[in-house]
């Protein structure tokens, strides 16, 4: 039998040995932990350098030249910065030939020296423009907009950068995917109907799909780069360009398309939202001063055919809406 002071020796020994044990353990608890966080580290690291390192020449193109909108408030065809083309008519057609060099605007005839350039056209307020490539992708570009795009499209994709607003027509090549690149989100189609929405002065930017599908990727706001979201036909995806979330929800896509008919149609839509569509459609400032009745909504058909007059009178009909033209400047009151 064991003595009192071997059983208090052997107690001991048991109790630090416990303790070594839980230490160790701990200890390579924290290593693994350690470990484990600096290959999250590294892949995080790694993959915001290889983004960082990965930017098209398109965009290097558009971050490193500045285009300002036609002070004469005409459409502006921009080869590769230098050359300019301007285009008086509210409306306008632009045709590229299957090389490029060969640019047909309305009934003119142009050619470009280099197909290696970018291109960029320019719409402002009030006017509007559909643009067919050199691949057969159909764009319509609304007012207050910018499209850049390279003469043909090299490469295994082809990607154009758009600030504004515009619909496409996208012709299927599964071979070469078609990008619309904005400052907040790249959108992936294959061939696909579509409108893109990422006017600069907005909170929001917005994809409204018809046909086909495409994928959304964003700066979200998870560590590991971008985030990304299919939609499908009959899909709305908004971004919070703040708060960099994306929301998608089933809608009825076509008044997301009407502007290129010639019309807008609302549902349920806030009069400030309806009013900053019509200023920049007929390029006109537009200014409400009832905060009630910036909130009031309306549903149904405008005509933009019409004068901006007319359309207000349509507005009246239906809701408090009472205007007067001051200086140049509708004032609601």
């Amino acid at each position: 039998m064991l003595t009192e002071e071997e059983k208090k020796k052997l107690k001991f020994r048991i109790n630090t040995s416990v303790s070594e044990y839980r230490i160790q353990k701990k200890k390579k608890r924290i290593r693994n932990w350690m470990g484990a966080a600096a290959a999250i580290i590294v892949v995080v690291f790694s993959l915001n350098y290889i983004q960082l390192n990965n930017v098209s020449e398109l965009k290097k193109y558009v971050d490193n030249t500045t285009m300002d909108f036609d002070k004469e408030k005409d459409i502006k065809l921009v080869f590769n910065k230098d050359e300019e083309v301007k285009i008086e008519e509210d409306t306008s057609l632009i045709t590229y030939s299957n090389t490029g060099s060969n640019v047909k605007v309305n009934n003119k005839e142009l050619t470009q020296s280099s197909k290696d350039n970018f291109n960029t056209v320019i719409v402002p307020y009030g006017k509007r423009t559909q643009i067919t490539l050199a691949e057969g992708t159909k764009v319509w570009i609304n007012s207050g907009s910018r499209l850049t795009y390279p003469v043909v499209f090299n490469g295994d994709k082809r990607e154009v950068f758009l600030e504004g607003e515009a619909i496409f027509d996208v012709t299927h090549d599964k071979n070469k995917p078609f990008f619309v690149v904005t400052k907040e989100y790249d959108v992936k189609v294959l061939g696909t109907v579509f409108n893109v929405s990422s006017y600069h002065d907005d909170a929001h930017t917005s994809t409204a799909l018809k046909e086909g599908s495409v994928e959304i990727k964003y700066q979200g706001n998870s560590i590991f780069g971008k985030s990304s979201l299919k939609i499908t036909p009959g899909t709305l995806a908004v971004y919070d360009n703040k708060n960099k979330t994306l929301k998608s929800k089933k809608v009825d896509v076509s008044k997301y398309m009407s502007w290129r008919d010639g019309k807008f149609i609302f549902k349920k839509q806030e009069m400030n939202v309806i009013i900053k569509k019509l200023s920049r459609y007929y390029n006109t400032k537009i200014e409400i001063k009832n905060n009630d009745l910036k909130k009031q909504t309306f549903s149904g058909h405008l005509d933009l055919k019409e004068s901006i007059e007319k359309v207000l009178e349509v507005l009246k009909q239906s809701t408090d809406l009472e205007y007067k033209i001051e200086d140049k400047q509708i004032v609601i009151n």
